[in-house]
């Protein structure tokens, strides 16, 4: 391999690399969009006192005050899922929460855990790329 063929195969790597650092920016911005608006809309409904989610906490049965409190974390993560700063904090409030909702729907609710579980690994994720940004003191 000459001097030539050694600058052009490491150009093309530098290349590839950068768009697979951008493809995944890319991907991990749609991915947090993609939760927040979801999040924005289940907290939204929860804190409106959507007629659903109002019967669905009664079979909870811990209170409507337990509606709130979900409510205030799923729309606060979604708005902290869309700050650069705030991505972290955001998907790393809502592992609990949908750790939560999945044993809620499997003993309590008897409904399906798949949508709970889904929204729990798109926020594992996005805690996973954003981990960078937890800077301990």
């Amino acid at each position: 391999m000459t001097a030539n063929d050694a600058a052009t195969h490491a150009m093309t790597q530098n290349g590839t690399s950068l768009q697979r650092g951008r493809a995944s920016l890319i991907a991990l911005w749609l991915t947090q969009v993609t939760l927040a608006l979801m999040f924005l809309m289940a907290g939204g409904s929860k804190l409106a006192g959507v007629p659903a989610m109002v019967t669905m906490f009664d079979t909870i049965g811990l209170g409507q005050w337990f509606r709130y409190v979900t409510g205030v974390i799923e729309f606060t993560s979604g708005i902290a899922l869309l700050v650069p700063s705030a991505a972290f904090f955001g998907a790393l409030l809502l592992i609990p929460t949908m750790l939560g909702a999945i044993v809620t729907n499997v003993f309590v609710v008897h409904a399906s855990p798949v949508m709970p579980l889904l929204l729990l690994l798109g926020a594992a994720a996005v805690a996973w790329a954003r981990r960078h940004q937890l800077r301990v003191f």
